[in-house]
């Protein structure tokens, strides 16, 4: 029984080894100053500060990636998310939004 439990440990340190090998692009594409929220629009400080505290990681080019982004399988999960808030609304690219979606 200690056998296969020193198997089955054993097993389980290479898989989480083996699967730090997999990693998913952590990307900041370069942004646009023209084609930013700030620039289609005036921001109140306010909300300049909320988004920059609160969705600047997610929701625009600008990612400040934790360590954690770095450590699988949390890694893929997180670059998911950003990923996919970025797919929703990326105010690092606010003209590229549809009007009614702005609206």
């Amino acid at each position: 029984m200690a056998k296969l439990i020193g198997y089955a440990v054993i097993a389980w340190l290479v898989v989480v080894v083996g699967i730090q090998f997999i990693r998913p692009a952590r990307t900041n594409p370069a942004t646009d100053p023209q084609r930013t929220l700030k620039a289609a629009m005036a921001v109140p400080p306010a909300v300049s500060s909320v988004l920059e505290r609160s969705c600047r990681d997610c929701h625009s080019n600008d990612t400040v990636w934790p360590w954690y982004s770095n450590v699988a399988p949390m890694s893929w999960m997180v670059i998911d998310h950003v990923n996919d808030g970025r797919r929703h609304f990326n105010y690092s690219d606010w003209s590229a939004l549809e009007r009614d979606k702005v609206a």
